[in-house]
């Protein structure tokens, strides 16, 4: 089967070990063919056991070391830059980068802000009016601005992007955010699903096209997916067990899908947006991962052996996704994206 478009990225994982990971696995992976990095923009994050880079400095030194592998965020959010100045820094590295740089941008979580002393309030309103400024600033528009949250006077910046306009995906796992991406954004990244949820969201996406008059082609459908491949299914899956909290990060999602009973769900649907760094926070996530079923986990991932990942990537691409970014399990994650590279790229690109 050939896919005329489909992109295949690689997730750079946090924590780390060593931030110099990410440069290694950078060149590692634009040099087997892959077509972007996706990487967390986060403050802290569970585990706490290891470090967490600011994502653009990262993405400035990778800049330095690739020539043509895209980069972007997964997600950032508008609390904790002011607009005019995150739009000159991601300017500044578009021209640094070749015109590489995708921004992807989200309501935020708790666990980004609370500690800082930045409230989290009125995310998705927040979100539009970042989103509307920094776009006029890449223009090259000067101009004015009275919002709810910033006000500007003249603003302009005497830098530009490269690309026209940096494009932004929404990392959308609501009814309000999916279709608000649908009349604003350039992309989408939702959290793992199954390729049947995945369908079903995207019509959310599709009617805010619709009602924005856009198409939904307009739109690149981003899949944020966790990849074990194995010797064979079983094995495969094993890997992929410690990471449940992870992979179903919304206990919506696990409703919604019917893998427990209502009167089973979680109290919190949107319980990763609270969670804090913290002994009781990481404790909440551990106990919610014990709770979610291993077939979820099963159906939320693309698991098993090369023949079993293009079955289901297939099913992927026929529910609507246009674009990969997977994250790497196992004893041998590099073992794993060779496969992809010598093998399952190679077969979607028709070579």
């Amino acid at each position: 089967m050939k896919v005329e478009g489909v992109k295949f990225g690689m997730y750079l994982s946090t924590p780390t070990p060593a931030t110099s990971t990410y440069i290694i696995d950078a060149q590692r992976a634009e040099q087997m063919g892959f077509d972007s990095l996706w990487a967390a923009d986060h403050m802290l994050t569970v585990p706490a056991d290891g470090k967490v880079p600011e994502v653009w400095t990262m993405f400035t030194a990778i800049a330095t070391t690739t020539t043509h592998i895209k980069m972007g965020s997964c997600v950032s959010d508008a609390f904790r830059r002011h607009p005019t100045v995150f739009a000159q820094k991601l300017a500044t590295l578009d021209c640094l980068s070749n015109g590489r740089i995708n921004l992807g941008m989200g309501a935020g979580e708790m666990m980004n802000l609370e500690q800082s002393g930045i409230r989290w309030e009125k995310p998705v309103s927040r979100l539009i009016e970042a989103v509307e400024i920094m776009r006029k600033l890449w223009s090259g528009e000067v101009f004015s601005y009275e919002g709810q949250f910033w006000q500007l006077k003249n603003a302009f910046l005497q830098i530009r992007p490269l690309q026209e306009s940096i494009p932004i995906y929404f990392g959308a796992n609501g009814p309000r955010m999916r279709e608000l991406t649908g009349k604003l954004a350039d992309g989408w990244i939702p959290s793992p699903m199954s390729p049947e949820l995945y369908k079903k969201y995207l019509g959310d996406v599709k009617e805010g096209a619709r009602k924005a008059g856009r198409s939904i082609d307009e739109l690149d459908r981003v899949l944020y997916v966790y990849t074990s491949i194995g010797k064979d299914h079983e094995s495969a899956l094993k890997q992929l067990v410690p990471y449940k909290s992870s992979i179903v990060l919304w206990p919506k999602i696990l409703e919604d899908g019917e893998y427990v009973p209502r009167s089973l769900a979680i109290a919190e649907p949107d319980l990763y947006s609270k969670i804090l760094v913290n002994e009781e926070g990481e404790k909440k996530f551990e106990e919610y991962g014990e709770l979610v079923p291993t077939e979820a986990i099963d159906d939320f991932s693309i698991v098993g052996t090369v023949d079993d990942s293009i079955e289901q990537i297939e099913e992927y691409v026929k529910a609507g996704v246009t674009h990969f970014a997977f994250v790497t399990v196992g004893p041998d994650p590099m073992r794993t994206l060779l496969r992809y590279s010598r093998e399952i790229i190679p077969y979607f690109r028709g070579y």
